[in-house]
């Protein structure tokens, strides 16, 4: 079996660019969590917030008022499932307010997924102060704008392998270690389709910096650009197999059974 974990998505929003709506109200979000957790999820990303182009922008009150009543819910499910099964599921806030991370915390959310590349100084002395695993994401914009993008003649594979460097660096000073922390390169977040595209067909340049490795991908509009059959979702499941087999170490992804399937028994053919 390959060591990629999956990470599953549970957008609990009305509008995020793939399954916007379908999961907004507790029963369907609750229902989706046990799917996935029976789809072998190795960690369920929870996120009330869309960063697709042109999202809502939510104040971090309104962001946790569709997280205070499913969030418990949620926790609970999961440890169940981890006793009765003898599983070690994690739970992940994608959440860039610290409020909000506060609150998940004290709730009993194991991860967190910060899409602003941390910019949050409160953040940061948090995470190191409790010593939560943390995915460090690159970005330039919190929601995705095809406007704010990495300039296109910068080698973006250095660039963005820099601004982790630097950013590590400056995280070591607030006392959060290494060990704390994922990298995510950020798919479609300030980058261009041909700039994304590049940093998946680069992803094992990404080891130099000493993390585990994070690949957001899944039904992105980047995987348009590519030349493989088929809609965003069979073009996800190609990446992920091609992902796994180059040992990344988390890959996100809305169908978490088809993912897995397709991760597993590609591993199998190879070894």
């Amino acid at each position: 079996m390959t060591h990629t974990k999956i990470v599953g998505i549970l957008n609990l929003t009305p509008d995020s660019f793939s399954d916007g709506g379908k999961f907004f109200d507790d029963k369907s979000a609750i229902a989706h969590l046990r799917k996935m957790l029976n789809d072998n999820a190795n960690v369920i990303d929870i996120g009330a917030e869309s960063t697709r182009p042109n999202a809502e922008i939510l104040s971090a009150d309104l962001e946790f008022s569709r997280l205070e009543n499913i969030l418990p819910e949620i926790i609970y499910h999961v440890k169940v499932f981890n006793q009765k099964h003898q599983k070690q599921v994690k739970t992940s806030i994608d959440s860039y307010h610290f409020t909000t991370i506060v609150k998940a915390y004290e709730m009993g959310v194991d991860m967190i997924n910060d899409v602003s590349g941390l910019i949050d100084k409160k953040i940061i002395e948090f995470i190191a102060n409790k010593n939560l695993t943390t995915t460090l994401m690159h970005n330039l914009a919190i929601h995705a704008n095809s406007d704010v993008v990495v300039n296109q003649d910068l080698n973006i594979n250095k660039e963005i392998i820099n601004w982790a460097s630097q950013k590590i660096k400056f995280l070591e000073q607030f006392g959060v270690k290494k060990s704390q922390l994922i990298f995510d390169p950020g798919i479609g977040f300030a980058k261009n389709a041909r700039q994304s595209i590049r940093i998946l067909k680069s992803i094992e340049q990404y080891r130099i910096l000493g993390l585990p490795l994070y690949v957001g991908h899944s039904k992105k509009s980047c995987l348009d650009a590519l030349d493989i059959s088929g809609d965003r979702s069979t073009k996800t499941i190609e990446i992920s197999k091609y992902l796994a087999q180059k040992q990344v170490d988390y890959i996100r992804v809305h169908d978490v059974l088809e993912n897995y399937l397709a991760i597993n028994q590609s591993y199998l053919k190879n070894n």
